[in-house]
């Protein structure tokens, strides 16, 4: 078999996400690990992490680590892990924004994080791709291709924009004082209860559904991501908005002369499958062989029934579907009767109770 140009990891982090890319460069692995899911998480990810194979210095090395935003099920653990000297870690750059002023740093959890990214006695990289400035693209409808050592993969940066970032540190302290409490920046879902079948209602009417938009000013901040290696192609989307995703894969697609919708082999979708980030206009810029659902279902019941459906849709007949974690909520998903229909496949774990899917893609 050959070897993967990825390895996608999709870690079990509860309702959060926590994401392992693994790419083979020369004789090397180059490691990207995007959040890490809630602190009560954490022991998985450490698990994890312990398997890697120290280098000749005895460290185990991540080139990146993307800290994606501020939200506590993605951030949570992020203090946890910094700090732990059993894995003695290094990394070889970490992005994260907060804004300039050091008054914003003084709350808890975010002082913790924010002095363990930045002080200089952790002799921690912050942002360096961006010269130590904020991790975001020129504007509206743009991206950006972030300068990569020789045969590593291409990184190009499909979120935040200034304006969602300075919407961000307008609110700064607000969202700190929730993180410090292990609030949520979004209201907790309405409770539904699982349908009897996959036809009440039909996959038609939930994906034509009006929905409302994410407007949670951390969310808008996310930093999403296209990474390409030796032909495949991933983008990971943290909990971005969809006007700026689509815009942005739109902008992509018409530089690159790719055509309309942009083709990925994986896209792991925004928000843990929230309608009010997976929705039909993102399907009009991008279109995957892979989508993926990374949450547990816990506190807001994602994914949303209306965004599974426009993934089965508008995603493309014969995509696969991968959540990561198995309970009746997901396993529905993979009924025969509408997958044959729809022309669409469903992995789940194998462990019911573990959590946590792996996708290698070997590229063309």
């Amino acid at each position: 078999m050959p070897t993967p140009a990825v390895t996608l990891e999709v870690l079990p982090a509860g309702y959060g996400d926590c994401l392992l890319v693994s790419c083979p460069v020369g004789r090397r692995t180059w490691r990207l690990l995007v959040d890490t899911g809630p602190d009560e998480a954490y022991p998985a990810l450490k698990s994890r992490l312990a398997q890697i194979p120290p280098d000749s210095q005895g460290k185990r090395h991540i080139d990146l680590f993307i800290v994606s935003h501020i939200d506590h099920d993605h951030i949570g653990g992020a203090a946890l892990l910094l700090a732990d000297r059993e894995l003695s870690l290094s990394f070889g750059d970490v992005w994260f924004n907060a804004p300039p002023r050091p008054k914003a740093r003084g709350v808890a959890e975010g002082e913790g994080l924010a002095t363990l990214l930045g002080a200089p006695a952790n002799e921690l990289p912050w942002n360096l791709a961006f010269d130590g400035s904020t991790v975001c693209t020129a504007g509206d409808g743009q991206t950006l291709e972030v300068r990569r050592k020789r045969g590593g993969p291409r990184i190009t940066l499909l979120s935040p924009t200034p304006a969602r970032l300075e919407a961000l540190f307008r609110v700064w302290d607000r969202e700190l004082e929730r993180l410090r409490k292990k609030q949520h920046s979004e209201e907790k879902a309405v409770e539904r209860p699982t349908p009897r079948g996959m036809g009440e209602p039909t996959l038609e009417e939930l994906a034509a559904r009006d929905t409302r938009l994410d407007k949670a000013e951390p969310n808008g901040s996310s930093i999403a991501v296209l990474l390409e290696h030796r032909g495949a192609s991933v983008i990971l989307g943290a909990d971005a908005f969809a006007p700026v995703m689509g815009p942005a894969l739109r902008q992509l697609a018409q530089v690159r002369g790719a055509g309309e919708p942009l083709g990925v082999d994986v896209l792991k979708l925004s928000h843990h499958g929230s309608s009010a980030n997976v929705t039909r206009d993102l399907f009009a810029a991008v279109r995957a062989k892979h989508y993926i659902f990374s949450t547990s279902g816990a506190i807001f019941d994602h994914p949303d029934d209306e965004a599974v459906a426009r993934t089965i849709l508008l995603g493309g007949r014969g995509a696969c579907l991968w959540f990561n974690y198995r309970n009746p909520r997901k396993s529905r998903w993979s009924d025969a009767a509408t997958a044959s229909q729809y022309g669409f496949t469903t992995r789940l774990p194998d462990d019911p109770g573990g959590g946590g899917v792996t996708i290698r893609l070997t590229g063309p």
